[in-house]
């Protein structure tokens, strides 16, 4: 094993400190939000870096500043682990379409890339890298089926590969651990347990969580064959862990049990249960004290595994524990998110407190808007609140508005006013984003029992006419609602639908609304005042986005539907490429002869960053495509002037688009 102290990282500050304009897409101005933190959190051998595997890329942390330093393999991001090697020189990435890079830290250039064999590239999902302990190998798991590959760290070549008796992929997903023995000699690896293929279907997926029978497969890495089959554990395996000296494995399970083994026999010689916590991570300190860890909601807790006692304790008052990472039976890693903020939180023994990076986690926005005067951006978040920016600063930190409810869906008023709303439960509201106190209108719900359940309605959608002072809801029975919030008069009540809608919008001009149920897809387009039908409306679509003049609805569907509003008739359709079929997020510009157009990714389909098409409206002619999303366009908007196109993703960031070369001003 070469010595950890002979090589150090040296990662070079960028130039550039905003972090919002680091490795932008062509056409791109700034991205707000780090993305969401997929892969694991891990320290260089060295100390002095953290890694962070997030959906555009690896973040690099100076630990001793706290902050970012470096972002890296954005090409197609979704990084789903990250690992460095024993000797500090490599760092391994992983992404969701499986493909594996080797980065030279000290450089930061990419060495050497491994991909799978064909016919299992479209299943897999990176689960876990381990570097054999002289960092010559490296072994990757797959979240989607037990075949583990051995390649060599700085050719790529592929050394070896272990399925054991089948190659069944596993539906879910599920994390599968594997680590070496100090010596390198042997690897621990989950494999599947045969009860396993009674449940696999006509494809080979095993689907169900409870046919998640597993072993512990031991394999002699000298000869390439497997030396042992640990069955004692009950539930599936999360965490490995060998001893230093070898001569002992430990395995941490989802069934709040520890088992550990003797190497020289592979006898059971200890189990510890009892934990109340789930998906326990075990590891060895250099000592050869073995420790543990578990989440449990907002907890996280350390445990001498022999003793019981408890090293540390963690409670987050105000939000969760996302994701947690032991390493080294010593050093504790986690992420934590609420309304507030999210941060990662670093902890060793003997500590008192964890140390605190901030990382800028905006959700998933899947509703935009910008103020009138173009300074400012609104984000409605799924699942979550709304944020606010200043992008005359792009680099400054939100605010956040924090009513109740979730799912908030933002707009502007022809005035300026700047509204959220969206479902509070049984009741559609409606806020002033300047206050949260109070909301400015409010429908709750007719006392009735749902058609279909015995579980009280919901609200599952709200659109707000600020002109009319118009308040539109749907619920979960497919009714739709219409309120005049002045005057407290329930102006329609609709059989819209007979099963959940997603999605409501009311016309630029207010005198139409437009529901579109989640499957299907069935769309429908409504007359206020008289609450009828336009029955030539396109029936099966799955977005759509009303021109600012309100004479053009764009209907998205395997392609893009121009729909005439005064003569009720689809006036062009523009063909869509393969890999942007189902176009999901449209917006016209406010001068209402530019459409842009955003798409989800589709496995096997999409090779690249998702694509965002910027279209003529007269001609149909695609004037630009822009690639910066590593997943689902979720939502779009032109600012007030034009210049800029806002692009949300599922990615949980948004990229401003320089709109100057292709429309003017």
């Amino acid at each position: 094993m070469q010595n950890n102290q002979k090589w150090t990282s040296s990662l070079m500050q960028p130039d550039d400190n905003d972090i919002t304009t680091w490795a932008l897409p062509d056409g791109a101005i700034a991205r707000l939000g780090q993305g969401g933190i997929m892969g694991n959190i891990t320290p260089s051998p060295d100390g002095k870096c953290l890694a962070v595997g997030s959906s555009i890329g690896v973040w690099l942390y100076d630990i001793s500043t706290m902050s970012p330093v470096a972002l890296w393999d954005t090409g197609r991001g979704w990084i789903t682990a990250v690992s460095f090697s024993p000797n500090g020189k490599w760092l391994a990435t992983g992404n969701g379409d499986g493909l594996v890079r080797i980065w030279d830290v000290r450089s930061g250039v990419c060495v050497s890339t491994m991909e799978r064999d064909e016919e299992e590239k479209l299943y897999h999902l990176v689960s876990h890298f381990v570097f054999s302990p002289d960092s010559q190998h490296l072994i990757v798991s797959s979240r989607r089926d037990y075949i583990i590959y051995v390649w060599h760290t700085e050719t790529g070549e592929k050394i070896a590969k272990f399925h054991g008796e089948t190659n069944f992929r596993w539906f879910s997903g599920s994390t599968r651990p594997i680590v070496f023995s100090g010596d390198g000699r042997l690897l621990a690896c989950m494999m599947p347990d045969t009860r396993l293929f009674d449940y696999a279907d006509t494809i080979g997926e095993i689907r169900t969580s409870e046919h998640s029978a597993d072993f512990i497969a031991i394999w002699d890495m000298k000869i390439g064959e497997r030396i042992a089959s640990l069955t004692e554990p009950t539930d599936f395996v999360y965490s490995l862990s060998f001893s230093p000296c070898g001569q002992f494995l430990a395995a941490g399970g989802r069934d709040n049990t520890i088992h550990v083994w003797a190497v020289a026999d592979w006898q059971l010689t200890q189990t510890y249960n009892d934990y109340d916590v789930n998906r326990i991570q075990v590891s060895h300190s250099q000592e050869g004290v073995l420790r543990a860890t578990g989440v449990s909601d907002n907890t996280v807790v350390v445990w001498d595994v022999e003793s019981g006692e408890k090293h540390y304790t963690h409670q987050e008052a105000r939000g969760n524990i996302q994701r947690a990472h032991f390493l080294n039976g010593n050093q504790l890693i986690f992420s934590t998110e609420s309304d507030l903020n999210r941060s990662i939180k670093m902890w060793k023994i003997g500590s008192s407190k964890p140390n605190i990076y901030s990382y800028s986690s905006i959700g998933i926005p899947d509703s935009l808007v910008f103020s009138l005067d173009g300074k400012s951006l609104i984000s409605g978040r799924w699942r979550q609140k709304v944020m606010l920016w200043d992008i005359t600063n792009p680099s400054y930190s939100p605010t956040r508005f924090r009513p109740p409810g979730t799912d908030l869906v933002v707009s502007t008023s022809s005035v300026g006013r700047l509204y959220a709303f969206g479902p509070d439960r049984n009741t559609a509201k409606v806020w002033d984003v300047d206050n949260d106190e109070i909301p400015i209108a409010s429908f709750t719900l007719p006392e009735e029992k749902s058609d279909s359940t015995d579980s009280e309605r919901q609200v599952t959608s709200v659109a707000f006419a600020p002109t009319n002072n118009l308040l539109a809801c749907t619920d979960n029975t497919g009714k739709l609602y219409v309120l005049d919030v002045r005057r407290q008069n329930l102006l329609h009540t609709l059989n819209a639908h007979n099963e959940w809608v997603h999605f409501i919008e009311f016309s630029p001009n207010e005198k139409q609304i437009v529901s579109i149920t989640h499957y299907g897809p069935v769309s429908r387009m409504w007359d206020v005042e008289s609450g009828e039908a336009i029955e030539t409306f396109p029936d099966r679509i799955s977005y759509i986005a009303f021109s600012p003049c309100g004479t053009l609805v764009a209907c998205g569907q395997r392609e893009i539907l121009l729909w005439d509003t005064e003569h009720y008739e689809t006036v062009m359709t523009i063909p869509q490429p393969r890999d942007s079929w189902s176009p999901f997020a449209l917006a016209f510009s406010p001068c209402s002869r530019y459409l842009a157009s955003g798409t989800w990714w589709q496995r096997g389909v999409n090779t690249k960053k998702v694509a965002i098409r910027l279209w003529h409206v007269a001609t149909g002619e695609k004037i630009a495509t822009f690639r910066g999303h590593c997943s689902d366009v979720q939502e779009l908007t032109f600012s007030p002037d034009g210049t800029r196109l806002a692009s949300g993703g599922y990615d949980g960031t948004i990229l401003l688009w320089d709109m100057k070369p292709y429309i003017g001003s």
